[in-house]
């Protein structure tokens, strides 16, 4: 829950779930060269991005909606479905497709976690093919993270829309050691709870956690409280199917936040899943209701009902109904918009 100044499109308006622990490092890619200052005279435009206004606690909502064939339906409005929290109706105050180009953007931060274990050194170069497609389908109010891991945990410094910097940093991922898959995912999820806009995680290993001091359930529950879409991509490592596939925790993270879990039969098939999950994340609807109850640090379930038959909808499980204090403005960052 969040007062004032919610943007729409972001997922569901939650708690934080505690400080982030993680033993891991999160050094730099390393230093980028400097960018020259703008002329004052010439300063460049600054993308319009949509945020909604509000006086009441709200929760939003990013619903992705699908025909029978898997293409993205358009055209809906609010009377094409129904919200219901704890099995109770509510009535949507905000709804709007993501992509009305009529209509100011909606903003998307997204995480790459990407495995750079020793078991992907066959395979990491269809890894970066995959991953590089998906940052060159960034749109000019995008923005990503990339983080690495196998034994250890790497993220560059801070979210961007520099697609030269993400490529660095794709480019120069080295298959070596363990696999800490549930840490990699806590640590994401921390670096990305309180970015504006739309939220996505999308992960991708070849194998069953090794090294991590998280376990599945802990990380699980975080996202739960997370307001982040977790996509996750799986495929066969070195050793072909692992006695301890990650299979039932990569789909149940992402059925819990609203996402989709991949496991393609080839590795030559990643930059369709990739290409695929880009498309997603730019085709959905944004909707947003004020709960009929208080806030009362409750979990609660959410469920969204198509009123036609030839479709199918997918949103988060639900929420922490947790009211967040008001936080102080934050100071001028030099570059950014108002």
């Amino acid at each position: 829950m969040r007062r004032l100044a919610l943007l729409v499109g972001a997922g569901l308006a939650l708690a934080s779930a505690g400080p982030l622990s993680l033993s891991a490092q999160t050094p730099s890619p390393g230093p980028s060269p400097a960018a020259p200052s703008p002329s004052p005279s010439a300063s460049p435009a600054v993308p319009r991005i949509f945020t909604f206004e509000s006086a009441v606690d709200m929760v939003s909502l990013t619903a992705v909606v699908h025909d029978k064939a898997g293409q993205f339906i358009r055209g809906l409005g609010p009377k094409d479905i129904d919200v219901f929290e704890d099995g109770v109706r509510q009535d949507v105050t905000y709804f709007r497709e993501a992509n009305d180009k009529t209509a100011e953007k909606i903003p998307l931060s997204v995480i790459l976690v990407l495995d750079a274990s020793g078991s992907m050194r066959e395979n990491m170069h269809f890894l970066q093919e995959a991953a590089l497609a998906f940052v060159y389908k960034l749109t000019d109010v995008d923005e990503a993270l990339v983080v690495q891991f196998n034994e250890t945990i790497k993220g560059s410094v801070d979210f961007t829309g520099d697609v030269d910097r993400l490529e660095q940093f794709v480019e120069a991922l080295q298959a070596w050691g363990g696999t800490s898959l549930y840490d990699a995912i806590h640590y994401a999820l921390g670096r990305i709870k309180d970015q504006p806009g739309r939220k996505a995680i999308i992960v991708f290993s070849d194998g069953a956690d090794t090294t991590s001091s998280m376990k599945e359930q802990e990380v699980v529950d975080y996202a739960r409280a997370v307001e982040a879409t977790v996509y996750c991509v799986g495929i066969r490592g070195e050793s072909g199917l692992m006695a301890r596939s990650p299979r039932g925790f990569m789909r149940k993270i992402a059925q819990e936040t609203g996402g989709s879990f991949f496991f393609p039969d080839r590795v030559g098939d990643l930059i369709k899943v990739f290409n695929g999950i880009s498309d997603e994340l730019h085709n959905h609807y944004a909707l947003a209701y004020s709960p009929a109850r208080p806030p009362d640090g409750m979990w609660r379930d959410i469920e969204v009902r198509l009123k036609r038959k030839d479709a199918e909808i997918r949103v988060r499980k639900g929420y922490f109904a947790v009211k967040r204090r008001a936080r102080p403005s934050p100071s001028p960052v030099p570059g950014g918009g108002s």
